[in-house]
């Protein structure tokens, strides 16, 4: 987990990966988490186009993982199953959270990162737009990164609702390509538009700023989710850099491992050699899983009412 490399050893650590090997084998257990936190960040780091590591932390800890082929409903329901629900979750709105949380902490609130909203007209405007409207557009989205107090996000959104009405006829304008399609005219400025404008009306910009919703949580609800992309993603992206040329598994048992070293209170190395799972134990929950769904199937040929 550290900076120290194989190639730093001696005989370029062919010792240590040999005593290392069988460690290789073994994979942490995410805790089950009974303490509520007021405040829970959650992202998902990709190791792979089809690998993603979905992560929940707090400002010091980390308090639960899982590995998922992509981040949809099922897998951060399957993340969210282990954790006490929490007053918020900041995050950046992925796919499937939103439902996720719907269905495992219905009573917890949401504030979606402000960095990634005005990221997300970033990338549509370019930090140098060409037109009036992209110009201003864009200084309407940077200063959302300023709002701090209810008078301000009141005011934000006053100029929002000004900008949509006054540039209303400018983003109508079409454009006919050259196989016939219409499109319009300036369709990155109406992504751009667009992302503001569901922010605003999901509500879910300014929950830090709700008076009712800090006295309840006893803390300060940050806007941003920095706290998991600065920290722990960077840490992480940092380990598997410094380690470059492991292969998929290896990396994500690492990132499982970090996960675990940074869980509030990891066991000691022969207390978790006990609590542990092997690679051979988890071919053998899938090949069980397996051959209940094939009996399950043959079953279900002839009527659910079979035992």
């Amino acid at each position: 987990m550290g900076k120290v490399v194989y190639r730093d050893l001696s005989g370029y650590g062919r010792t240590a990966r040999r005593r290392f090997e069988e460690f290789w084998r073994l994979w942490p257990t995410a805790p089950l988490v009974d303490e509520v936190h007021p405040v829970v960040f959650v992202d998902g780091i990709y190791l792979a186009r089809n690998v993603v590591m979905l992560i929940a932390c707090t400002k010091t800890h980390v308090i639960g993982w899982h590995m998922a082929r992509s981040e949809h409903a099922g897998a951060w329901s399957a993340l969210f199953s282990r954790i006490a629900a929490s007053c918020v979750v900041v995050c950046d709105g992925g796919s499937g959270i939103m439902k996720a949380l719907r269905q495992e902490w219905p009573t917890t609130r949401v504030q979606r990162c402000v960095f990634h909203a005005f990221n997300a007209v970033k990338r549509k405007t370019t930090t140098r737009p060409r037109t009036n409207a992209g110009v201003e557009l864009y200084a309407i989205a940077k200063a959302l990164l300023k709002v701090k107090t209810p008078q301000e996000a009141h005011a934000w959104r006053s100029e929002l609702t000004a900008w949509n009405a006054s540039w209303a006829e400018f983003l109508t304008q079409k454009t006919k390509l050259a196989d016939g399609r219409i499109v319009n005219t300036h369709r990155h400025l109406v992504d751009a538009k667009n992302s503001l404008n569901a922010l605003m009306k999901s509500g879910l910009l300014f929950t830090f700023l709700d008076p009712d919703l800090i006295a309840r949580a006893g803390v300060v609800i940050p806007a941003t989710s920095n706290q998991i992309e600065g920290g722990s993603n960077t840490l992480l992206r940092t380990m598997l850099r410094t380690h470059r040329g492991m292969c998929l598994q290896r990396r994500i048992k690492a990132v499982a491992w970090w996960c675990y070293l940074h869980t509030p209170d990891p066991l000691p190395p022969a207390q978790l050699l006990a609590h542990t799972v092997t690679d051979e134990q988890i071919v053998a929950m899938y090949q069980l899983a397996h051959d209940r769904r094939a009996a399950q199937e043959e079953l279900n040929m002839w009527g659910t009412g079979a035992e």
